[in-house]
């Protein structure tokens, strides 16, 4: 079991005196692993059967009214590749950070860039399709962070009506999409548009 960090256990690791494994979890660093990646999968399906079903009913209703096997095992099996990508994540990330930390000596930036880099291989349990969207999805949220870490340093200068702007060119290159290379367009999110803004 995951202890609690105390603030001044949290001031220590951040005025540079290490932190041993014994201070964060009580069993071994394999052990706290295999049970926290159960705790997660149970947990992760709760919403990514949602987050599966909802579109996949909306737009695939057809199929669960012809081959209700079929529906439910694309299903079931989509569900089950997201859990295992988020408790593989999640895991690999926890256990990389005391790995990482015993293997140096020392708790400093390139533990968590290492076991930060490791994790992000358990995207490969999702399918092509949803590798892209996810690694499309947490690219505005890099460059968001790398923009405000080098705004604290004063590397750049914050433009006037930005986000507009970046809005504006999103959805230029969007409708561009729309109206001349639609098969670049994921199928739910085409069947979206031509719902809100008409064939061509």
């Amino acid at each position: 079991m995951v202890k609690d960090i105390t603030p001044e256990l949290a001031q220590a690791v951040i005025n540079g005196k290490f932190l041993h494994c014994k201070d964060i979890h009580d069993h071994t660093c394999e052990y706290e692993a295999i049970e926290r990646f159960f705790k997660v999968m149970n947990i992760a399906w709760k919403f990514y059967l949602p987050i599966h079903a909802i579109p996949t009913l909306t737009f695939q209703f057809k199929l669960l009214r012809k081959r209700p096997f079929q529906f439910c095992y694309k299903l079931s099996k989509n569900v089950l590749r997201s859990c295992l990508f988020l408790a593989t994540y999640i895991v690999v990330f926890r256990y990389g950070l005391c790995f990482f930390k015993n293997l140096r000596g020392k708790i400093d930036r390139r533990v968590v860039i290492y076991s930060g880099f490791i994790s992000g291989f358990g995207l490969c349990w999702e399918p092509q399709g949803r590798r892209t969207e996810l690694a499309l999805y947490f690219l505005p949220r890099f460059i968001e962070a790398f923009w405000a870490w080098c705004k604290k340093r004063q590397w750049v200068t914050p433009i006037p009506y930005g986000e507009v702007i970046l809005f504006a060119i999103a959805m230029a290159i969007l409708m561009y999409c729309y109206q001349n290379e639609q098969k670049n367009i994921k199928k739910t999110y085409l069947s979206i548009f031509k719902y809100f803004w008409g064939e061509n």
